[in-house]
């Protein structure tokens, strides 16, 4: 498999350290102190997927030349889901896998948690909560993975209708579910969420090793995304869990 690999910071070179392991060529470097600074839909036309862990400020840019090109995309950027309709309106003619995070098992966790807040919300005894720690070089707070998790919680707790992301100066209301960020350290990784209770308290977390499992993913995501049909796709597509 021929890859364009759009951004080349830390998640973008341990993509291309797992694509080599795995046989897959990559013929396309874009970023700025690459042989090809800036994307153009001639540079990529003749790989078989392009897979972005640039910046959200790319975005646009990018997904624009990808779809000119005609090549399957796996965006792996965060940071920029204010642009979602308009990024899906400019990527029609091709497939499209996004994730927040494509570690196997954090999207395995995303589905422990939907299943746990589900059965929980029966149970008005039980308030829940959130926290994440990231390494201290995250450009986003909170992650796009926290943002995932906390949209699973309002889907699924009829008495949670809002999140609250920043610094607590005051009492928090019945209706909030309080989701705190950590950054700091070189490699940290970790989700936690909790359901507490005067009786007794459930505490879920997912916690990364290194980046690894998240790179696994996206190649394997990418393998996977070149046999499929124009459309927008994300992780449950492709582990099956839908």
């Amino acid at each position: 498999m021929k890859i364009a690999l759009i951004g080349h910071g830390g998640m973008g070179k341990a993509v291309e350290i797992i694509a080599l392991k795995r046989g897959h060529d990559i013929s396309v470097i874009i970023d700025p102190k690459s042989k090809h600074p800036k994307i153009e839909s001639g540079i990529i036309s003749e790989v078989d997927v392009a897979i972005d862990f640039s910046l959200p400020s790319c975005i646009s840019q990018n997904t624009k030349a990808v779809n000119e090109a005609r090549v399957p995309l796996i965006i792996g950027c965060t940071g920029w889901y204010n642009q979602m309709g308009k990024i899906k309106v400019m990527t029609k003619n091709i497939p499209v896998l996004w994730s927040a995070n494509f570690s196997i098992g954090v999207n395995l966790y995303f589905n422990i948690i939907n299943a746990a807040s589900k059965a929980i919300n029966r149970f008005e005894e039980y308030d829940v909560w959130g926290h994440e720690i990231h390494h201290s070089n995250k450009g986003d707070s909170p992650s796009g993975s926290a943002k995932t998790l906390s949209e699973i919680l309002l889907n699924n707790l009829d008495r949670k209708t809002a999140i609250c992301e920043e610094k607590l100066d005051r009492k928090r209301k019945d209706n909030e579910i309080h989701f705190s960020s950590v950054r700091g350290g070189p490699v940290n990784f970790s989700h936690t969420i909790g359901f507490d209770s005067e009786a007794d308290k459930i505490v879920i977390s997912h916690e990364a090793r290194s980046r690894k499992g998240y790179v696994l993913g996206a190649v394997k995501a990418a393998e996977w995304l070149v046999k499929q049909n124009i459309g927008w796709y994300d992780m449950n597509d492709f582990l099956d869990l839908k």
